[in-house]
C-alpha cells in the first residue's frame, strides 16, 4: 500500500510545533544558563532558572513530538494539538485585556488549528 501524502494544512501545524519546539528548547537552554550566571548573585534567580529552564525544555520536547506525530499522520497527535489549540484560544481571550493584536493573533491561529484538525474535511481525513 503507497503511503499516503499529508495535506499542505497539517504539514504547516507540523511545522508551527517543529519551530515551537525549536524556541522551547532554546528558551530551555537559556534560562538554564542564565539561572547558573546569576545564581552566584542572587540564589532565587538559580531556582527559577532551573525550573523555568526544565519546563522549556519539556514543553520543546512534547512539541517536537507532537509535530512529528503530526507530519506523520498519527491520530494521538491530532487530538493532542487540538487541545493545546483550545487551550492557547483560551489563552488568547485572556490576552486580548492586555494586548489585543496579540490576543487577536492567537484567536485567530489557535482557532484555525481546531478548525482545521476537526472540521474540514482534508484536515480529518489525514488522520483515517
Amino acid at each position: 500500500m503507497a503511503k499516503k501524502e499529508m495535506p499542505t494544512g497539517v504539514k504547516l501545524i507540523a511545522v508551527l510545533y517543529y519551530v515551537s519546539a525549536a524556541v522551547g528548547v532554546l528558551l530551555g537552554i537559556l534560562f538554564l544558563a542564565a539561572g547558573g550566571l546569576l545564581g552566584s548573585t542572587i540564589p532565587f534567580l538559580a531556582a527559577l532558572g532551573v525550573v523555568g529552564g526544565i519546563i522549556f525544555l519539556a514543553f520543546g520536547i512534547v512539541s517536537f513530538f507532537i509535530g512529528r506525530g503530526l507530519w506523520q499522520g498519527k491520530d494521538w497527535a491530532r487530538i493532542i494539538a487540538i487541545v493545546f489549540a483550545a487551550i492557547g484560544l483560551l489563552s488568547s481571550l485572556l490576552t486580548i485585556a492586555g494586548s489585543l493584536v496579540g490576543g487577536l493573533i492567537g484567536l485567530i491561529l489557535h482557532g484555525a488549528i481546531i478548525w482545521y484538525l476537526m472540521f474540514n474535511k482534508e484536515g480529518k481525513n489525514a488522520f483515517k
